[in-house]
């Protein structure tokens, strides 16, 4: 697939209009999501292995990750600008001319990810490896599995549901258990609603690329029929798993919050055409806020079974792990 180009607009680019086009075009906002990505990943691994999160000192390393994770993310924001040619509203931002030679840049963005990573700890360095070629054969208009019916959504479900977790969970040095494959299987449906949920709004310009995607395809009502699905997946293995013990059973209080996430989802399905971005944006909005409440649910566990039951993490749920490891400190 090589879908057309649209021309490029007359722009006189200074300095200045360069860099503002360049963050704008990083969606900043998608760019903060994906940096707390492997952050996750590296607070799992020690609660599920029930170690004390390190404190200050490991505060450089962590920031050191999220910027592993965001610099490639803007190279392939940037790489997606260069294939898509964005002229109507995005998800994350806003339509702006695209600077000349973008695709240089974001190829740097992703070697020096990749060197920093590679200096890191080698199975990083693998995970941001993958994220960048399936970066560049996203976008890369000889490739454009952007514009895959299969493809498509397999590249963001690996690159933002397994790989960028495992990033963080490798730099914390501790071993994979069965609760973290556990943990990244349900990723799978969480990532795969989302990415659908993104591409909901875009019939007309999909098609106008000549791309395969579901909505061009088969139209909005469809992809939210499936973004729908994968969500009520994810919220069933996520509740399964939470009153199994294998998950804290904090969690289980924000099961009803996801009601109405879905009520966006059912609302959206009732808009002629797809909707716009606004309705992405809602949706996206209420899906954060109440991960952001169960990361703090999750937190407020932690403490608690720190001061009642002498344990932290995982060591303290009902099934998992429980038998206490050693927490040698990687920092």
């Amino acid at each position: 697939m090589n879908p057309e180009r649209l021309p490029e607009p007359s722009t006189t680019w200074t300095a200045r209009r360069v860099i503002a086009a360049l963050w704008t075009l990083t969606r900043p906002f998608g760019m903060l999501l994906v940096a707390l990505l492997p952050l996750i990943g590296f607070g799992f691994a020690y609660w599920d292995h029930g170690c004390v999160a390190p404190g200050l000192s490991a505060v450089p390393s962590l920031l050191f990750l999220m910027l592993v994770w965001a610099v490639p993310h803007a190279g392939t924001m940037w790489l997606n600008a260069a294939l898509d040619r964005d002229e109507s509203p995005t998800l994350f931002g806003r339509s702006v001319a695209v600077p000349p030679h973008i695709e240089w840049l974001a190829y740097a963005t992703l070697a020096a990810s990749l060197i920093a990573a590679a200096i890191a700890d080698y199975r990083l360095m693998l995970a941001v490896l993958a994220c960048a070629v399936l970066s560049v054969l996203y976008s890369h208009p000889k490739t454009a599995w952007k514009g895959h019916a299969v493809l498509g959504p397999l590249t963001n479900v690996l690159g933002y549901g397994v790989l960028s977790p495992l990033g963080g969970f490798f730099l914390s040095g501790y071993p994979a258990t069965l609760r973290g494959a556990a943990v990244l299987l349900t990723s799978v449906p969480w990532i795969a609603s989302a990415y659908f949920a993104a591409q909901a709004f875009q019939q007309e310009d999909d098609r106008s690329r000549g791309y395969q995607t579901l909505v061009a395809t088969h139209g909005p009502i469809v992809t939210l029929e499936v973004t729908r699905a994968m969500f009520h997946v994810a919220l069933l293995m996520t509740f399964a798993l939470s009153a199994a013990g294998w998950f804290p059973r904090t969690v289980l209080c924000a099961m009803p919050l996801f009601f109405w996430v879905d009520r966006v989802l059912v609302l959206w399905m009732r808009e002629p055409g797809g909707g716009d971005a606004s309705w992405a944006k809602r949706f996206f909005s209420r899906l954060s806020l109440v991960g952001l409440i169960i990361v703090l649910l999750v937190s407020l566990d932690y403490e608690l079974s720190m001061r009642d039951l002498g344990l932290p993490g995982g060591l303290t749920t009902t099934s998992g792990r429980l038998e206490p490891r050693a927490c040698e400190s990687v920092w």
